[in-house]
This record gives structure tokens, C-alpha cells and sequence, in this order.
């Protein structure tokens, strides 16, 4: 399988990769079959003027060419979204595990609070039926 691809030094160069769209001279492009023996019924990209004038200074690509730049244009895409998205998974990962750190912590604190208010509560209460209990002691002794 060969590939061609021509233009002219003097004419602006314009990217040719994947399916183009259009021709360096700003015609749509069209496909036509081949009638080569070499390349028979062979799809091919081209512009109208080029074909009607049979220039070689205007865009040609292989239509399966194209296709299979077109192909490796989205797996290369394909692959920076993958890269990102794990990227991204990373990054979400040690945000939720800060997070679970963080909230570990102030509930740690919290408990501690309360479990020191509720000894000191506790404490209180005890002191004070102490007090009474000496206090009856006292009275009934």
C-alpha cells in the first residue's frame, strides 16, 4: 500500500493529516475512485479543481490513509483523556483521604470533649452526694 501526498514549494502547506476537509486552495474536498490498474476502485480525497484541471499542486490522500490517521489522531487522544482521567482519580483519591484525616481528627477531639465533660459532670455530681452523705453522717452521728 503506497501513499501520496503532493504539493507545490509555492503554494501555502497545509496540515494533511487525518481526513481533510478541505484543499489547500480552499475547495472542499471530495472523494473519487481510482481507475489505475495499480490502485483500482481505490477511494481517494480530492478537490473538484484538481480533478477537473488534473493538477498535482491541490490536496490527494488516500481515503484509507486518511482513515487510519484519523484513527491513530483519536487512540493519541484517547490516551491523554486516560492519562488525565487517572490523573484526576489520583488526585480525588488523596483529596478523600485528607479528608477522612481530617474528619478522623476533629471527631477524635470532639469525643474528647465530651468524654472530659462528661467526667467532670460526673466528678460534680459525685462530690456534691459526697457532701450530702457526709453531711447525713455528720447529722445522724
Amino acid at each position: 500500500m503506497t501513499s501520496s501526498s503532493t504539493s507545490s514549494a509555492r503554494f501555502p502547506r497545509i496540515s494533511n493529516h487525518g481526513v481533510p476537509t478541505r484543499c489547500w486552495c480552499g475547495e472542499g474536498i471530495t472523494t473519487f475512485g481510482s481507475s489505475t490498474a495499480e490502485n483500482r476502485y481505490r477511494r481517494f480525497y480530492k478537490c473538484q479543481i484538481a480533478r477537473d484541471r488534473k493538477t498535482k499542486n491541490h490536496l490527494f490522500k488516500w481515503l484509507d490513509d486518511a482513515l487510519i490517521d484519523e484513527i491513530r489522531i483519536v487512540d493519541a487522544k484517547h490516551e491523554r483523556v486516560a492519562q488525565e482521567i487517572t490523573k484526576f482519580e489520583e488526585m480525588v483519591m488523596e483529596k478523600v483521604k485528607s479528608e477522612i484525616v481530617r474528619v478522623e481528627a476533629e471527631m477524635s477531639e470532639k469525643l474528647k470533649e465530651k468524654v472530659n465533660l462528661e467526667i467532670a459532670r460526673v466528678s460534680q455530681e459525685m462530690k456534691h452526694k459526697l457532701k450530702i452523705t457526709t453531711v447525713a453522717l455528720v447529722v445522724v452521728g
